[in-house]
């Protein structure tokens, strides 16, 4: 075997071992550094590094421990996402309601109104339990327009009534506005025939 990566090749096509050492040339570099044979204090890959390299892990490595979530130097414990299920609050591993985050790309996230229920309650919600919006917009994450439903067959349910009460509202609002115009339009009537002398007794003997 005979990497042609710089980083991994063998020399002569044989294995280094720990500890080796070689020039910029030998591994296909330029320069004059000396490289040693060395392996990942983390994943234990092998593989070429300048002699006297700070740090004891390969690249993937280092960045993993020090590029994503809360090791990340941009790091901010209130960054915010909207998504289509609301509001994603990204959290470190020390949060005391990490055990409801879930993994999104590299970082970890509890959407808020979930956290701000959880917060209320003083424990972390169950998987199957489901806050509820209650006046539909899952923007609104003030406790007081959040409701905790057990789970999401009671959540489809609830939404689904509520939906109904909405429809039967508007209607009933629309009969409302339809019955004010009948008793204005009866009464310009009214009006009108009592100054024709209809329904004035003084004028119909």
């Amino acid at each position: 075997m005979n990497n042609t990566k710089p980083s991994t090749i063998w020399i002569n096509g044989t294995k280094p071992k720990l500890g080796d050492i070689a020039s910029s040339k030998d591994v296909g570099r330029t320069g004059r550094a000396i490289h040693i044979w060395e392996a990942c204090s983390d994943c234990g890959t092998e593989r070429w590094i300048k002699r006297n390299t700070s740090g004891t892990t390969c690249k993937s490595c280092a960045l993993r421990s020090h590029s994503f979530g809360e090791n990340n130097r941009r790091w901010n414990s209130t960054r915010k996402t909207i998504t289509k299920s609301g509001i994603r609050v990204y959290i470190g591993k020390g949060h005391p309601y990490f055990s409801m985050a879930h993994k999104c790309a590299a970082d970890y996230a509890i959407l808020e109104h979930r956290l701000v229920m959880a917060e209320s309650l003083g424990r972390p919600l169950r998987p199957e339990e489901v806050v509820h919006h209650i006046d539909g917009n899952n923007l609104n994450n003030d406790l007081s327009n959040l409701q905790l439903l057990p789970s999401q067959a009671m959540h489809t349910a609830y939404t689904l009534l509520q939906v109904e009460n909405r429809r039967l509202a508007k209607q009933i609002q629309e009969l409302e506005v339809r019955v004010t115009l009948a008793e204005a339009d009866t009464s310009l009537l009214r009006s009108q025939l009592e100054k024709l002398g209809y329904g004035n007794p003084e004028l119909n003997p």
